[in-house]
């Protein structure tokens, strides 16, 4: 089993000879890390963690002094670290599964578990009602799935359409499934300039007063006298799930990411219902912008 040094351990190691064991089952926590290079902690591998943790440390002959976890010897037997993001995702599992309790967490790390989720990342697609469906494809025409995608019963169709917007076209978009009430044509804020349509930002079904386009497939073209619009950013969650992080439906959150490209989105809804997979959805040009991929994990901040 892995050993968690948290930054209680570092602080507990400075108070008794300042040096702290590591070896190969050993994870330090980012936090950690930190605050031993506050308090001036060493972490030193391959020594014996009663004679480092819980009296004061004797220096030993220089003979006898154990090499440090950057000494080039050792790199070919140790395994990976874990990444921050991987460490995240192992503490959200266990809090999840009861393995763990929240204040267990709390009194591992010294403060509460972040409250974490993972990244969806959309470009633009279209979602086509029954009608405009036959319009474009032809009569009685169904969707051919390809891939499922992360939400229930949702996928990538075969199908694209091409978008004609007033300064220009957008070809080969991707149409997903199943079917909707009403045609959706979801965009990235750059589309907007190609086409020559306003950005109108929205949660997806809140399509009045957006602006239309027309769609072109190979059996014909649909006017669209509304229904273009540029994905607001959210969260897809269970009323459960909600509940168990502090959240409720429509709450707006923000979301944290680190990295070389790092940084924080904010006016991330919650959508929170009964057969919702959770998952964050973001599109390219936020994601390329913060070095996110899907399958990121991105910190929740209320």
């Amino acid at each position: 089993m892995k050993r968690l040094i948290s930054a209680a351990d570092v602080k507990a190691a400075a108070e008794h000879g300042g040096v702290l064991a590591i070896d190969d089952n050993t994870i330090v926590t980012p936090q950690a890390k930190d605050e031993a290079a506050e308090l001036g902690v060493e972490l030193v591998f391959g020594v014996a963690p009663a004679a480092t943790q819980h009296k004061t440390a004797e220096p030993a002959p220089e003979h006898h002094k154990a090499p440090v976890a950057c000494e080039p010897e050792h790199h070919e037997e140790h395994e990976d670290a874990m990444s921050a993001e991987e460490i995240e995702r192992l503490i959200r599992g266990a809090l999840d599964t009861g393995i763990w309790s929240e204040q267990q967490v709390e009194d591992l790390l010294g403060h509460a578990a972040p409250l974490t989720v993972s990244v969806g990342v959309s470009g633009r697609h279209v979602h086509l009602s029954q009608e405009d469906l036959e319009a474009l494809f032809g009569a009685g025409y169904e969707l051919t799935p390809i891939k499922e995608l992360s939400q229930p019963g949702q996928f990538a169709a075969k199908e694209t359409v091409t978008l004609v917007g007033p300064k220009g076209v957008i070809e080969h978009v991707r149409v997903l499934g199943p079917v909707r009430p009403s045609t959706q044509v979801e965009v990235l804020c750059g589309d907007t300039f190609k086409l020559g349509v306003p950005a109108c930002v929205r949660m997806s079904g809140k399509l009045e007063g957006t602006p239309g386009i027309t769609l072109a497939g190979p059996h014909g073209t649909v006017a669209l006298p509304q229904g273009v619009i540029v994905a607001a950013r959210h969260i897809h969650m269970t009323c459960d799930e909600a509940a168990k992080r502090g959240l409720h439906d429509g709450q707006a959150v923000s979301i944290a990411f680190g990295g070389e490209r790092g940084g924080r989105l904010d006016n991330v809804v919650v959508r929170a219902n009964s057969t919702s997979a959770l998952d964050c959805h973001i599109d390219t040009e936020e994601a390329n912008a913060f070095g996110i991929k899907n399958g990121s994990v991105v910190e929740i901040i209320k």
